[in-house]
């Protein structure tokens, strides 16, 4: 499949078109929630126009058909047995984000574009989500293979000496690695990226399953992953985002699909 890109209205027209009424008023509102419903039945009929023009949707028996690639799209936008979302701080003081979502093998990469009013499907492969992601978060092509442990409040204590300068002298001496991953937060104000793991109930609710932070540095970044009491941190290398990935959607895919 070669990328779909989406308006947004045109993206609530497929909604509705597919019967997802309760996404699509709710990109209505968010959107177009000033338009009185004479004004938002002229613009979905303008967008019938548009996507017909992209050869997305057909006109048989006087119905409006959207072609099977973009209901399979509107589909899983709807309904995803798990899904990845990738944020990043932006240079411009904005924010940046990526998802992808997972229905069996299939993945479905969906980026935003100009303030959420553009946005572009593609199917990929996990090798290239994987790939992506690495790439996102600026993780290094080679890790250095070494990690650390911080407790809870050794962990916010490095956060909080970054905005308060009297915790700075209540800092223990830091070397090595963990004076290395200082240096990296003071460089970059502290600011810390999330990778959000996502799992639907039947509800369609989403249920947060793991959330992974990086460094917002320019490379090199250190990934932050917490196990109970304590946060593990390493600059990974670009095959521990695969595995990172593989654990905590694909595993639990193939588990329920072959009911383990």
């Amino acid at each position: 499949m070669n990328k779909i890109s989406l308006s947004i209205e045109e993206l609530i027209y497929c909604f509705y078109n597919e019967g997802f009424f309760e996404h699509g008023n709710a990109l209505k509102q968010v959107y177009f929630g000033d338009l009185d419903d004479e004004k938002m039945d002229l613009l979905l009929q303008v967008t019938t126009r548009s996507l017909l023009s992209k050869s997305l949707m057909v006109y048989e028996n006087h119905k409006f058909t959207l072609v099977e690639e973009l209901a399979e799209i509107i589909s899983m936008l709807n309904y995803s047995e798990q899904s990845i979302k990738a944020s990043r701080h932006a240079a411009n003081g904005g924010e940046q984000s990526v998802s992808f979502h997972f229905n069996g093998k299939t993945v479905l990469q969906h980026s935003m574009l100009y303030d959420d009013q553009v946005h572009v499907f593609e199917k990929v492969s996990v090798d290239a989500a994987a790939e992506f992601i690495s790439g996102f978060y600026r993780v290094s092509n080679r890790g250095n293979g070494n990690g650390f442990e911080l407790s809870n409040a050794e962990f916010e204590q490095l956060l909080d000496s970054l905005e308060d300068n009297q915790k700075l002298f209540d800092l223990p001496v830091l070397h090595g690695e963990k004076q290395q991953f200082y240096e990296t937060l003071k460089a970059t104000n502290g600011l810390l990226n999330t990778l959000l793991f996502l799992e639907f109930t039947e509800q369609k609710e989403p249920v947060a399953k793991n959330v992974v932070l990086f460094t917002n540095d320019l490379k090199n970044n250190w990934i932050i992953e917490k196990n109970e009491d304590f946060f593990y941190l390493n600059q990974c290398d670009r095959r521990e985002i695969y595995q990172l990935i593989k654990n905590n959607v694909i595993d639990s895919l193939e588990k329920v699909q072959y009911g383990k």
